[in-house]
């Protein structure tokens, strides 16, 4: 099954994180912003930075849905939330949220990620992957967050 070995993958990488004492960063995006095409190898910056990334498919199951304040009728959206929501239950993890400018459901789903994890005192990182056009942007605002996270 598909999702069983990425949920499994995903737990190797957290395990040996911890191992590391390494942060771990939930790369949150729709389907296609994890196609390193489109999101410009961010997953490998973040890498490069010393933290490890997953996706927020494997986390997403390991919490009960919880209540939202938004019409959630998206699969995509669920487990943003859910993921977001076991994030905030884990003193290692972050997550960084990847989002099209175009998309305007993106729009909701932002200000609901942010929601949930500020108000558990975590930070909310956005990074808008059609205004890229180089990385620099990109590692000033996860280096920014790392820092942030040592304080």
């Amino acid at each position: 099954d598909y999702m069983k070995d990425i949920r499994k993958k995903g737990s190797e990488i957290i395990d040996k994180a911890r191992l590391e004492h390494k942060q771990i960063i939930v790369l949150a995006g729709r389907p296609y912003h994890l196609d390193p095409e489109v999101n410009h190898g961010i997953n490998k910056l973040i890498t490069s930075l010393g933290a490890a990334v997953i996706s927020e498919d494997i986390i997403a199951a390991r919490t009960k849905k919880q209540p939202v304040d938004v019409l959630n009728q998206w699969t995509y959206h669920a487990r943003l939330y859910s993921a977001a929501e076991y994030v905030t239950t884990q003193a290692d993890m972050n997550l960084v949220q990847l989002v099209s400018f175009g998309c305007g459901l993106d729009a909701v789903t932002t200000d609901e990620v942010r929601s949930i994890l500020e108000k558990h005192g975590k930070i909310y990182t956005q990074i808008k992957i059609d205004e890229i056009t180089n990385l620099g942007a990109v590692k000033i605002r996860l280096r920014s967050l790392f820092a942030a996270l040592e304080q």
